[in-house]
């Protein structure tokens, strides 16, 4: 089944990771490196089985790929996932120089970085074992992601304003954001910085109340928050929480994900939003500054250019939402804009290359 699930999805490698010592279960997928090494996060989580743990793997990877080609980097796309025996289980330094020494050994063809469950400290134990992760303080580069992620995702709100004749100002526009992580809450802090109403909720009660002073926000029980009345609806949490079931009770404009992975059944569930006239920026471009400010820096891109790329995301949400007006859906017209780079790439070396070397990337082809 592994093997089936793997051809499927077009996956080159999935790798299982042991230690004794920390308890690490940790598994790896590369997706695709067609466009150069594979960069995606490390995530922490209480799957409910094995089973589980690999299904989320591999679909994260492969929606990585498409997020490093639409975003235009010679990168491609990975994952990897700790499978943790509790909820509750805290993060240990030598689990995460156990998963360093794992990533370590994969030779510089994946790029780790943070994710669910995984701090700037967390990265940094891990940099102390390999040079292949991104989103340390101390040791590793990069910082947080969130701020950058955030960036992107109001960008791609812009982008879907625009395209519905609206202006890309975010002055009184309703905004229900759903997870108060740090993600939801530095795109709360844009979004309350430049008027908009928000409304938010989480699972943490001590997040709501801080969102509510913090920004002015209104709370929203957990369960109303996907049908609240608004006109973004945003994302921030797990994945899979747009499903078939509840598309016909959204009273939004607009999708604008945070999160990765927020359809259930992205060719679907994408189809009904359109049939019902909400506007969808796909979660694999509207959350791609995270990965453009990780993967800039590794490929070394001046601070200026990162500021230019992330921004961008307006520009090319709103032409995917402009080519999603002749196809079924705006998930399968960001498909087509990622796979006809990807295709690019395979014909040719008309796309930069990186090449990483012992503790560095250089561009194979000229700069990134």
């Amino acid at each position: 089944m592994v093997f089936e699930s793997m051809i499927a999805r077009g996956h080159e490698t999935l790798v299982f990771c042991h230690d004794d010592a920390s308890g690490l279960r940790g598994i790896i997928a590369i997706h695709n490196t067609t466009l150069g090494p594979a960069l995606g996060g490390t995530r922490r989580w209480a799957y409910k089985s094995e089973a589980a743990a690999i299904e989320d793997v591999l679909r994260l990877s492969e929606a990585m790929t498409y997020k490093a080609a639409a975003a235009d980097l010679p990168m491609g796309g990975a994952k990897s996932v700790i499978w943790t025996r509790s909820p509750d289980e805290k993060p240990t330094e030598s689990l995460a120089r156990a998963m360093g020494r794992a990533v370590e050994r994969m030779g510089g063809i994946y790029i780790a970085a943070e994710d669910v469950g995984v701090n700037t400290q967390f990265i940094d134990w891990m940099a102390e074992e390999t040079k292949f992760v991104m989103g340390g303080e101390k040791v590793a580069a990069g910082g947080d992601p969130a701020p950058f992620t955030a960036l992107g995702v109001v960008s791609g709100m812009r982008g879907a304003l625009r395209h519905v004749g609206r202006s890309k100002s975010l002055k009184d526009v309703v905004i229900a954001v759903q997870g108060l992580g740090a993600l939801g809450r530095n795109v709360c802090q844009i979004a309350a910085g430049e008027g908009a109403k928000l409304l938010v909720t989480d699972i943490r009660e001590e997040l709501i109340e801080d969102a509510v002073k913090r920004f002015g926000a209104t709370a929203v029980p957990v369960d109303e928050i996907i049908s609240a009345e608004c006109d973004i609806l945003c994302p921030c949490a797990l994945g899979q929480v747009i499903t078939a079931n509840n598309i016909a009770s959204l009273r939004c404009k607009i999708v604008a994900p945070g999160a990765n992975n927020v359809l259930d059944d992205p060719d679907e569930d994408a189809a009904m939003l359109s049939g019902r006239s909400i506007i969808y920026c796909p979660d694999f471009v509207n959350n791609g500054g995270g990965l453009l400010q990780l993967a800039g820096l590794w490929c070394g891109f001046s601070a200026a250019e990162l500021d230019r790329r992330i921004r961008n995301i307006e520009n090319v949400i709103e032409q995917i939402l402009k080519d999603a007006e002749k196809m079924s859906s705006a998930h399968a017209a960001a498909l087509e804009y990622a796979k006809k780079r990807l295709e690019a790439g395979r014909k040719g070396p008309s796309t930069p290359r990186v090449r990483t070397t012992k503790g560095s990337a250089t561009s194979a082809q000229g700069s990134a």
